[in-house]
């Protein structure tokens, strides 16, 4: 057992598995992974190191910042960065060999100006707009775009792409899109234009609109083990890589009619047995789930009581049979190990789990915001299951 209460696990394993199925699922496409926002909480080295053991073709990363940690790690694999940014920024772009997304004529510029200074010829994406309505050129503006920059010699667009807002709710916008962005490729094409790489697919792209448009899929989500829509899980045998583990630091037996937490949102209806683990919302378990969520202990599944705190949380743990000081609970994943032959049946009985999604669905929010929202304080333990 390691030296932490509270900690995360990472199932490298788990990870190496879900890139070979995004690979498989690619088909001819290269194959962009996404692990910006430290890995969606994974942790952002050990993940890209994996990875390039698996031969990824490029790695996607969030902004300057990230990418300079890359670099500094040793790591050289093509990295895009997704977020444009501001002219002053040019020079380490360049110096640290990573690859803008340019949807302003002022970065632009300044890349290929101190481009030229170095003697050299930079890369770009060009980031294309065709309904998200955050970052890059509307679609109908971007030829006229890629006139002015096809001046700027010391620069050269290596891709093109767009983003999916609405993928997995509105397929009817998402092949609006799709048109769109051809409409523009051919376009483009017909201005002589010739790009290496085009690229829209993000996770929910790749699993449910294919990619023989494209030529570059750019999965993050599925990575991870996490489906954008909850029936690709019938589909595409992915495995979550990521669970949290916490620890009893002290037990109580309440009486009926006793409070627990602020605001005494929570009154015992019956006496009852009660631990407290060392997690709250600063290590990024929602308040949102107070009186609402699940933990794992002894293998039964026991209630959050009251409000979650910003270090701790408490749980009903009246069913589980010897409750101790440092007794293992699972706050994400699964407890106990299904010997074969016996995949239900584990160390605890029938074994028990508490999803992303699960989570998600009580915090009303969506399961990228949980695996980041843990994976932004608390330790790692890496493992190869």
């Amino acid at each position: 057992m390691n030296k932490y209460l509270t900690w995360i696990e990472i199932d490298l394993n788990a990870i190496r598995h879900n890139f070979r199925v995004l690979r498989k699922l690619a088909g001819t496409a290269k194959i962009l992974t996404v692990i910006k926002a430290d890995a969606y909480g994974h942790g952002m080295l050990p993940i890209a190191k994996l990875l390039i053991q698996e031969k990824v073709d490029f790695i996607g990363l969030s902004n300057l910042t990230e990418g300079i940690a890359l670099r500094k790690a040793g790591i050289r694999t093509p990295v895009l960065l997704f977020e444009t940014t501001l002219a002053e920024q040019a020079k380490d772009i360049i110096d640290y060999e990573l690859t803008p997304t340019v949807c302003t004529y002022e970065l632009a510029a300044a890349l290929n100006r101190y481009a030229h200074k170095c003697k050299r010829v930079v890369d770009i994406h060009v980031k294309v707009d065709t309904g998200m309505g955050r970052l890059g050129l509307w679609y109908q503006e971007t030829p006229a775009f890629m006139k002015q920059i096809g001046r700027l010699r010391n620069l050269r667009v290596q891709g093109i792409y767009t983003h999916f807002p609405a993928a997995d709710i509105d397929r009817s916008f998402t092949r609006k899109q799709i048109q769109q962005f051809i409409m523009l490729l051919q376009q483009l094409k017909a201005d002589g234009w010739q790009i290496p790489y085009v690229h829209a697919a993000n996770s929910m792209g790749l699993a449910g609109y294919g990619t023989h448009l494209f030529n570059l899929a750019r999965p993050g989500l599925m990575l991870y083990g996490l489906y954008p829509r909850p029936e690709l899980e019938k589909k595409i045998g992915l495995r979550p890589a990521m669970s949290v583990h916490s620890r009893i630091i002290f037990l109580k037996r309440i009486e009926k009619g006793r409070s627990i937490s602020y605001g005494r949102t929570f009154i015992a209806r019956r006496p009852m047995t009660v631990a407290t683990l060392p997690i709250g919302y600063s290590d990024g378990y929602l308040r949102g789930l107070s009186g609402k969520a699940d933990v794992l202990a002894g293998g039964k599944r026991c209630p959050v009581l009251g409000r979650v705190t910003m270090d701790q949380i408490v749980v009903d743990v009246s069913r589980v049979k010897n409750p101790r000081l440092g007794m293992p609970v699972v706050i994400l994943g699964k407890q106990g190990k299904s010997p074969r032959g016996s995949p239900l049946k584990g160390t605890f009985g029938l074994r028990e789990q508490v999803s992303a999604d699960e989570l998600a669905q009580l915090a009303r929010t969506i399961n990228y915001e949980i695996v980041c929202s843990l994976g932004s304080r608390l330790p790692r333990v890496y493992k190869k299951s």
